[in-house]
């Protein structure tokens, strides 16, 4: 089947916390964008928040590859062995089964968009702290 149009996508939701039954100690909030197949494939889109002071935890992805984009704020983003301060306009890469997490220790909110590209029906995280 070829798709003949494109979207345009706005929020799906407010923000919400989107591991709270599974990680309740997980701080990120969301709200979905987009969550399409395909070609037996799956990307899904969000606007990504973490208040001052809050954390998305140490885990990793399965199957999906991430990439984020820092919007406004600032926050410290683990990836594999390396740790940085990421302001805006800063993208981050991160493929599958590599450990990442963000910690806003600044004053006020970070916020990014991000995109998870696999083949999973649903992220899967694998979470590496409590």
């Amino acid at each position: 089947m070829v798709q003949k149009s494109g979207k345009f996508a706005r929020p799906k939701s407010k923000w919400v916390f989107p591991y709270k039954k599974e990680h309740p100690t997980d701080q990120l909030k969301i709200k979905l964008l987009l969550d399409e197949k395909i070609k037996g494939n799956r990307i899904v889109g969000l606007e990504a928040r973490i208040e001052p002071g809050h954390l998305h935890q140490l885990h990793i992805h399965e199957n999906e590859y991430v990439l984020v984009y820092s919007q406004s704020g600032k926050c410290l983003v683990t990836i594999g062995k390396t740790t940085r301060t990421i302001s805006p306009k800063t993208m981050m890469f991160i493929p599958p089964k590599v450990p990442h997490r963000f910690y806003n220790k600044f004053s006020a909110p970070w916020e990014g968009i991000a995109f998870a590209i696999g083949t999973n029906k649903k992220i899967n995280n694998i979470w590496m702290e409590n």
